[in-house]
């Protein structure tokens, strides 16, 4: 069976709210840490607990990561405004400020195993377990610093209160990120004998996405661009991708070979809860043991989405369910004998042979009723369009699976690639990695048609194709964000969001960063500072 990570008890490191009080730690077990977390097994425990932070951050339904972009809209009274259309984000809304408390709590796990790294008894994957919870807390604290700016530093295992923060510049965590993974570069294996664990690709996937980002900034340093795209053809190690876009998500093939890092789940680890909630908000409306989904139109795709597939591009069937089956899981479980209540086509050719694809399964099929593209599909109230299915997770009574999120896959690789040489002026090498993507997107016989040109490409053309090639997977607000295009492209494509005034914050400063929360603010006992679009 794999994922042993998260299958091990989850170690009492739970922590309490308010900005000290994210980093306290409490143990109100009999064991000491001093006397279990020094063995081998007392260290490993503890190095999976590290590992089941990210159970944590990614669990809730993925509004910090998804909301208030090109790709998505929300379209149901659950979707918080204050993400999806800005005005009413302020330091007390609170996804972001679960998100900020979360962050810590698991940056604190981090500090708490690599203070005991330094303790335990020598064991031979020591060193790869420090590289791996390394890589961990550079992660976290690079969610913290894109989203939030400058944010408070802490490497130390803290074990007594403390009533004050400072904020360190976003200059100095970037270098503090980097210099991590590039530690953990040096500490973990190519290849782990226990899947899921850290690996040499995912880290380098990670500072060339790193490194990108910083170059973006004011502080960002020549090299970076430079850097990253090294270090995304590093990740990439002359790897094609070579696996249908169609079964990339596939409910059985979640250990492909261009998955780099995931955070896991599975049956057994998923009987007592845990599991995310990243299928639910996509919609359409389904509810009910028999369809053994629940799924609600909270973040719509938009027009742009639905449309931005061309006629020969299977990344839109990858990505959306372009049938309805009765019931919804039937599509997965039995799809061949499950009925067809509604097919969506999309492209000219699809539409041209409907009475084709009936005739390819009558008895699941004669009866469906056939809803092509249109309008109908990104309506707000809309609750018949396809579904978004990348991750998908089936709760029958006799079937119980949650599908693992992917943090860094082989895909992205190649975009981060793209991106990094094209800004640092080699076009040639952009294209090359853009067409290695749309060479796999391309249906049958229409390779040469879905290729692009080196006149073609720019950043619009990549943040299209990124927007293809990973809807829905975490990215777009920190891709948006990072590349300057969060505004111009949400009022281009976003219909909730009409001009730069619902970005407008106070002190004439644009919400771009999320606002430090209120909770960090009023506990901290000295002047903790609000980011200027919030400040009173």
């Amino acid at each position: 069976m794999k994922k042993i990570l998260y299958t091990a008890a989850i170690l009492t490191l739970m922590l309490n709210t308010g900005c000290s009080d994210y980093l306290e730690e409490e143990n109100p077990s009999s064991a000491t840490a001093e006397n279990y977390y020094v063995t081998p097994g007392g260290y490993e425990t503890l190095v999976n607990s590290a590992y089941s932070t990210l159970r944590d951050v990614y669990g809730p339904t993925p509004y910090i990561f998804s909301a208030g972009t090109d790709l998505f809209f929300g379209a149901h009274q659950d979707a918080p405004l204050a993400l999806t259309t800005y005005q009413s984000l302020t330091p007390g809304t609170p996804q972001v400020g679960d998100f900020f408390q979360t962050l810590y709590e698991s940056i604190q796990v981090q500090n708490t195993a690599l203070h005991y790294a330094d303790l335990t008894e020598e064991f031979p994957e020591l060193e790869s377990r420090k590289g791996e919870t390394r890589f961990l807390r550079a992660y976290y604290y690079f969610l913290l610093v894109q989203s939030f700016g400058d944010v408070t530093l802490v490497t130390d295992m803290i074990n007594e209160p403390i009533t004050h923060f400072e904020r360190t510049p976003a200059s100095e965590v970037y270098e503090f990120i980097i210099d991590e993974l590039e530690m953990a570069l040096e500490e973990v294996p190519v290849t782990q004998n226990e899947y899921g664990r850290v690996e040499k690709r995912a880290v380098m996937h990670m500072l060339a996405k790193a490194y990108l980002t910083r170059a973006y900034e004011d502080f960002g340093q020549p090299s970076d661009f430079s850097q990253a795209a090294s270090y995304a053809d590093q990740a990439i190690n002359g790897q094609s991708l070579d696996i249908p876009f169609s079964e990339l998500f596939g409910r059985d093939n979640e250990m492909n070979e261009e998955v780099l890092f995931a955070v896991q789940y599975d049956e057994a680890s998923l009987i007592n809860g845990g599991a995310h909630n990243w299928d639910n908000p996509w919609g359409p409306l389904i509810q009910g043991a028999f369809e053994g989904v629940s799924k609600k139109n909270m973040l719509h795709p938009t027009e742009y989405l639905f449309t931005a597939f061309g006629e020969h591009d299977t990344r839109f069937e990858g990505t959306f369910l372009n049938v309805r089956t009765s019931p919804y899981v039937g599509n997965y479980l039995d799809p061949e004998n499950t009925p067809v209540e509604i097919y969506y086509p999309r492209t000219e050719e699809q539409i041209a042979n409907v009475e084709e694809w009936r005739a390819a399964n009558p008895e699941t099929r004669s009866e469906t009723t056939v809803i092509p593209i249109d309008g109908s599909w990104w309506a707000s109230t809309s609750q018949q369009y396809p579904a978004l299915q990348k991750f998908d997770r089936i709760q029958n009574g006799d079937v119980r699976f949650t599908h693992d999120l992917y943090i860094a896959r082989l895909g992205e690789s190649y975009l981060i690639a793209a991106e990094a040489y094209f800004q640092e002026g080699n076009i040639t090498q952009a294209a090359e990695r853009i067409n290695e993507v749309r060479r796999r997107a391309a249906m049958e016989g229409h390779v040469e048609e879905i290729l692009i040109t080196e006149a073609e490409v720019d950043l619009d053309l990549i943040l299209d194709e990124r927007a293809r090639e990973l809807a829905g997977e975490g990215h777009r607000w920190f891709t948006l964000k990072r590349t300057g295009r969060l505004i111009e492209r949400t009022i281009l494509y976003n219909p909730q969001i009409t001009s730069e005034s619902q970005f407008m914050g106070n002190n004439g400063a644009l919400k771009i960063l999320r606002p430090i929360p209120l909770s960090a603010i009023s506990l901290d006992e000295g002047e903790y500072p609000q980011n200027p679009a919030y400040a009173n």
